[in-house]
């Protein structure tokens, strides 16, 4: 059964506060893809190196908060995403801490199950949310993305800061804005992201980042955790 609007809003609130992007050096002019990023000669060497380290980051963990704005509607709430290379489980919470949806993504497909219990299936995480929150995330290259890489396929307009970190680039229709870095963390991680397309805008906002293997993603979903 398809979630209403005014039940996904139950789920999120309204996402508030904006950041800005800063200059950063000018975009490459031809289009590469991903899998040649780090020898393109138009890419700095500290970035480079940048691209090389986070290659080896396969596994993650994250808590945080994401927003959707679409149409003039917006929502947003907290998000425990635990993810290893075939596996996939993310929590949504309410402002409160309370677990009102967990998507779990293996290789039988992508499920969804709400605070009710009902679950929702489907093949993968784009026709789910589709399904369920009325928007098509683009879960699939979300994380690649989130780690501050691009995902596989031919991207272009690429934009650096002076440390090496990626700024924005575009790919599959989404320019992907990285608006701040946890440059304590080695590599340095991105902590502030908004992905925007013609029809949405995606806001994600990691506190906290723990890049060892998560041999436990698909643990029991029945205990909520703290984000």
């Amino acid at each position: 059964m398809n979630m209403s609007r005014s039940a996904c809003a139950s789920i999120f609130l309204l996402m508030t506060g904006c950041a800005s992007v800063g200059s950063a050096p000018p975009s490459a002019d031809t289009k590469i893809n991903a899998s040649a990023t780090i020898e393109s000669p138009n890419i700095p060497s500290e970035a480079q190196q940048h691209q090389a380290e986070l290659a080896s980051i396969t596994d993650f963990k994250i808590n945080g908060r994401m927003g959707v704005q679409s149409e003039g509607y917006g929502v947003s709430g907290n998000i425990y995403w635990r993810h290893s290379k075939d596996n996939d489980a993310i929590d949504l919470y309410s402002p409160l801490g309370n677990k009102v949806a967990v998507i779990v993504k293996n290789a039988e497909g992508v499920s969804l199950t709400s605070q009710n219990g009902k679950v929702t299936k489907a093949q993968d995480a784009e026709t789910l949310t589709a399904l369920t929150l009325g928007w098509r995330l683009p879960f699939a290259k979300l994380a690649d993305w989130i780690v501050g890489r691009p995902a596989s396929g031919v991207v272009s307009a690429f934009t650096w800061d002076e440390k090496g970190q990626l700024s924005k680039f575009t790919q599959d229709g989404w320019e992907i804005s990285y608006m701040q870095y946890q440059n304590e963390s080695h590599p340095a991680l991105p902590s502030k992201i908004n992905l925007r397309n013609p029809k949405m805008n995606v806001r994600i906002l990691v506190e906290n980042w723990d890049t060892s293997p998560q041999v436990s993603t698909l643990q029991d979903n029945s205990t909520a955790q703290t984000p």
